[in-house]
């Protein structure tokens, strides 16, 4: 081992020691020096998978640090199915269980089996309270996750708990203060503060957020510190205090470079772009979409989930695609992607976002009816689980959503409640989700035609025969797209159309 590394290495330096190892024939010790004897990042884990896959199914069997990592592995790809495949290499778990009869095996396959989304919530209390009782706590290997606090190691979801976390305060704050060790009490009281913002009591929130956030700082907790940040300034945000985002994030940022998580850098980075989207700064918006957001044509990373979800909000932002019929490509595309890694999870707050998100989309591209539809489903969840806020968030459009909704389905006391909250976040943010074409008044389907025929640099004779009409009919036309796009010239409503996405 080398001496004075300073753990978790650097993604960037750890890919280095793992082709180095692979070239010397070294891959199997390297990997469980690195991995399983290490504290790791896992962004690092998931950058490193192309080894992992190298090692033969013998290494797997022998050495009981392996399968819990390729397991991790096959859930950040969304795989639950070889996700269980690879935990049940350590054995079945029993029915009864004796501390004095556990080996390594059984903790490691245990260890595994607390994060993993295809754990039942029963399962997952008998391993709690098991590890609690033999005292194998606080459980490294726990960690909030960058997405959501109440997402664990990014994979398994309490947010459909909330009520509980005050129902039976004293025992899970004692419990998650077993797990975590000395930073307990303070993931408790992020939990909790999240679960009152879904619930709109953003002043409790912002109490519990603020009172622990220097409590955190204290622990040098970094993941729970940034959850509390994050949170800490959505909270703001949503109250029309949007000029609290940047220092903000600057001071995330900053603590991220001293602490060298650079894990989080991914979700701190869609952070701040979700709040330029929310102020309609485009040209931050198309920054972050070019040169930072992650790529779909790629494996999709499950631990960058919040990313992906802001990712979807920026090509609505900037009306990519939105100019099509209503399968609109990238947008619809990746949601569905992204729902269908989720439901086997049981992500149920992401899931909610994502139906949330199909009905803007739909929303946008004039599909009403299964606008409606999808907005149903996203109700229907957040009626039973409580995510008001992640639907009255998304502000003018969930206004114009709703009012649709209510009148195709009616109105009840929930869905006046989203839409008297999304009315206030409109007022804060009426560019929020507002793509560069909806500046302008909407262009007529002729007006379209003669717009793309212009582009073609055809003369308004030119129009007039490819599309049947006079040449005068074609003037009239041109004179109600300069209008529209407040232009004085063709050359410029072409400019103007390729910019806001009708070209």
């Amino acid at each position: 081992m080398e001496e004075n590394v300073i753990y978790p290495r650097s993604q960037k330096e750890l890919i280095c020691v793992m082709e180095k190892a692979c070239k010397e024939g070294r891959l199997l010790e390297t990997i469980l020096d690195e991995f399983a004897r290490q504290p790791f990042h896992m962004s690092a884990l998931w950058a490193c998978r192309s080894y992992f896959y190298q090692l033969d199914t013998e290494a797997c069997r022998s050495h009981p640090a392996l399968p819990p990592l390729l397991a991790l592995l096959s859930a950040m790809e969304g795989d639950l199915n070889k996700a269980k495949k690879y935990v049940s290499i350590l054995g079945e778990t029993p029915r009864h269980w004796k501390p004095q009869d556990f080996c390594e095996r059984d903790y490691y396959r245990i260890y595994a089996e607390l994060v993993m989304p295809y754990t039942s919530d029963g399962m997952f209390l008998r391993i709690m309270f098991f590890l609690v009782k033999t005292g194998m706590v606080p459980v490294r290997s726990l960690t909030l996750s960058a997405s959501r606090p109440s997402i664990l190691n990014g994979f398994r979801d309490f947010t459909r708990f909330g009520p509980y976390l005050v129902r039976y305060k004293d025992t899970i704050s004692e419990t998650v203060h077993q797990l975590y060790g000395s930073v307990g009490k303070n993931v408790y009281d992020i939990l909790l503060a999240e679960w009152c913002y879904q619930n709109n009591d953003c002043f409790k929130s912002l109490i519990l957020v603020t009172g622990t956030i220097p409590l955190i700082e204290q622990e040098s907790d970094m993941r729970c510190l940034f959850v509390a940040l994050a949170l800490q300034m959505r909270i703001l945000l949503m109250n029309g205090q949007a000029a609290t985002a940047k220092p903000l994030v600057e001071k995330i940022r900053n603590r991220i470079h001293e602490t060298g998580w650079e894990e989080l850098t991914s979700s701190l980075n869609a952070l701040e772009c979700l709040a330029a989207c929310y102020d309609g700064q485009q040209e931050s918006v198309v920054e972050w979409l070019e040169k930072t957001a992650p790529d779909e044509n790629g494996d999709i990373y499950m631990m960058d989930m919040f990313a992906w979800l802001v990712k979807v909000r920026c090509y609505l932002q900037v009306g990519k695609n939105m100019a099509g019929p209503f399968f609109v490509r990238a947008p619809y595309d990746l949601v569905r992607q992204l729902i269908t890694l989720l439901e086997p999870g049981k992500r149920y707050m992401d899931l909610c976002e994502c139906h949330m998100l199909l009905a803007i989309i739909c929303h946008k591209a004039g599909d009403r009816e299964r606008m409606c539809e999808e907005l149903e489903t996203a109700l229907a969840l957040a009626k039973k689980y409580r995510y008001i806020r992640l639907l009255s968030d998304e502000g003018i459009c969930m206004v114009q959503m709703m009012s649709v909704y209510q009148r195709e389905k009616g109105a009840d006391a929930f869905t006046n409640q989203i839409m008297e909250l999304a009315g206030s976040v409109s007022r804060y943010f009426p560019n929020y989700l507002r793509a560069p074409a909806e500046y302008y008044e909407a262009l007529t389907a002729t007006e379209k035609k003669v717009l793309r025929l212009m582009a073609l640099g055809m003369s308004n004779n030119e129009i007039a025969e490819k599309i049947g009409r006079k040449a005068g009919t074609v003037k009239f036309h041109s004179n109600s797209i300069y209008r529209k796009l407040r232009v004085p010239n063709r050359q410029q409503a072409v400019d103007r159309g390729k910019t806001i996405g009708l070209l």
